[in-house]
């Protein structure tokens, strides 16, 4: 019996190598579904990538390598003064792309209200292409209106739109509340609100967190696997480039991380994930 969850690897993964590279790799892996990443701090990019040009260049690379694309990465602080522009055109990207979600941050708690304005403007034009907004927990810093996923969901069903839901960040729990919390504490009060999810895993040390394929560090997803949903899409992130002595915000390393690391990383997370699915299914 197959596995009814759609499973996705971030291209967050290859930062410093070409999307292309990461297709081609994700592919050999035996990944089915790629999700391209556009994120500050963990990739290079500029607003010219949401080009229809490159999202029709990009969907034809990922249908030649026989992957879907159910969902992209497009980053930003939906607070800020342009952030309708560039939403609007990450909106027309994922579209393009023949995703159906898009995830990004949402921003402050003290800026909520343009938070929520931002969203407003943007639902007619989720509704029209297809797409659902997933706004992500982060993984750094305080205050932020996602913090955790109680904060998450209220604001979800006050927006009560089926194309805005949470992209609950597994890893994210942990290294934001400083390892207080796990991620399976955190979604249990939200399930209603989440609608995709991430996994990146770090393992703590006295010197600090360092980032590792999923299974490999301290983020419990035995327990986390026990209460997703089923069908709940996950996409698996890890952004080995970035480093975080003493559990500071991520900084990217100079050089990128070589291949055959990524690669080793890669599978081996796909196959912790598949060995978790398939525990899951037999349990039935």
């Amino acid at each position: 019996m197959s596995s009814p969850r759609i499973i996705s690897v971030s291209t967050a993964l290859f930062d410093g190598y070409s999307m292309e590279l990461a297709i081609k790799e994700i592919a050999a892996a035996g990944g089915g579904y790629v999700e391209p990443a556009f994120i500050r701090g963990y990739v290079d990019f500029d607003e010219s990538m949401f080009a229809d040009s490159e999202a029709s260049k990009l969907r034809q690379t990922a249908d030649n390598a026989g992957l879907g694309i159910n969902a992209v990465s497009g980053h930003l602080d939906l607070s800020g003064p342009d952030a309708l522009d560039a939403l609007s055109r990450r909106v027309t990207f994922a579209a393009g792309l023949g995703a159906k979600f898009l995830m990004t941050n949402a921003g402050p708690m003290t800026n909520r209200a343009d938070i929520r304005g931002t969203i407003d403007a943007i639902l007619p034009r989720l509704e029209q292409a297809g797409i659902v907004l997933a706004l992500e927990n982060p993984g750094q810093g305080n205050g932020d209106l996602l913090g955790n996923a109680r904060l998450g969901a209220s604001f979800i069903r006050e927006i009560g739109s089926r194309h805005v839901c949470l992209n609950h960040d597994a890893g994210n729990v942990f290294t934001y509340s400083d390892e207080a919390t796990q991620p399976a504490q955190d979604i249990a009060a939200a399930l209603d609100a989440v609608g995709h999810a991430h996994l990146k895993d770090v393992i703590s040390t006295d010197a600090g967190w360092a980032f590792c394929a999923v299974g490999d560090g301290s983020v419990d997803y035995e327990a986390y696997w026990a209460v997703l949903p089923p069908t709940l899409p996950i996409s698996i992130e890890l952004p080995l480039r970035l480093e975080r002595p003493q559990r500071r915000d991520p900084q990217r390393r100079n050089t990128p991380v070589d291949v055959a690391t990524i690669r080793r990383a890669l599978r081996r997370s796909l196959h912790f994930v598949n060995l978790l699915e398939t525990a899951r299914i037999s349990a039935f």
